[in-house]
């Protein structure tokens, strides 16, 4: 019970966090206390979404207290960006710690849950009608949980990481082929890689990166700038789909 209260707060998190926000809501909100108060609601808003269905309304009140904590956290950020002792060149840091600290809000609150007295019961309707598919409510819930991270987490972890390490000459990593299709191509590789590790098919993780390498081989070759940032791109990739699978799962 405990843990599907986590994945079910973490979903919400996910949605609220980088589905539901825009890039330009993203920036504004640091400079803009409007702004700010609208991603919260909307944060809100994901967050009661997500834990109506599974837990009814059980958690609707532990559900508005994580809220109001990454409310407090996102405004703290906006006072260090409005007193400047938050750089630009800061960005990758200023992200993990940001994404580190929502996490243990979220964390602390279901511990807090575990050692309360407050009742915590699934929605009748739900798990009926998973009983009806033979489904298991961990199974689904983990599934989706993985799954949001494939996309919108883990695109814009590396991005934000490996900004530091971008090629100097632009024109290095500026695609021949369709616009973003390198980012496309990374979350086709890491849901691959993820379908991999749930069938025990850990060897043939190797193709994918293979054939990925392949389609690259020109550039690599050619430029050891974009080779070099290729790598760390690949490996970060590979990296963050397999610690979240073993965690979760």
């Amino acid at each position: 019970m405990i843990f599907n209260t986590l994945l079910t707060f973490l979903i919400g998190h996910l949605l609220g966090d980088f589905y539901f926000q825009s890039a330009a809501l993203a920036v504004q909100k640091d400079h803009s206390i409007p702004r700010l108060l609208q991603h919260s609601l909307i944060y809100l808003i994901s967050m009661v979404g997500v834990t109506l269905p599974v837990f009814g309304s059980s958690l609707i009140l532990p559900a508005f207290w994580i809220s109001v904590g990454h409310l407090i956290i996102d405004g703290s950020k906006f006072l260090l960006v409005q007193k400047g002792l938050l750089k630009p060149v800061q960005e990758a840091v200023i992200y993990l710690v940001d994404q580190l600290l929502h996490g243990l809000v979220i964390i602390g609150g279901t511990v807090y849950l575990m050692e309360s007295s407050l009742s915590i019961t699934y929605l009748p309707e739900t798990m009926r009608f998973l009983r009806l598919l033979n489904g298991d409510i961990t199974v689904v819930l983990s599934w989706v949980l993985i799954l949001l991270l494939v996309v919108q987490p883990c695109s814009i972890t590396i991005k934000k990481v490996l900004n530091h390490y971008r090629p100097i000459n632009e024109a290095v990593v500026e695609e021949d082929g369709l616009p973003n299709a390198g980012a496309l191509i990374g979350v086709f590789e890491r849901i691959f890689i993820l379908l991999m590790l749930s069938a025990n098919q850990f060897t043939a993780i190797g193709f994918v990166l293979t054939a990925k390498s392949i389609a690259r081989y020109n550039k690599i070759s050619e430029s050891p700038q974009f080779a070099e940032y290729y790598l760390l791109g690949t490996l970060l990739s590979t990296l963050l789909i397999i610690i979240s699978y073993f965690i979760i799962f």
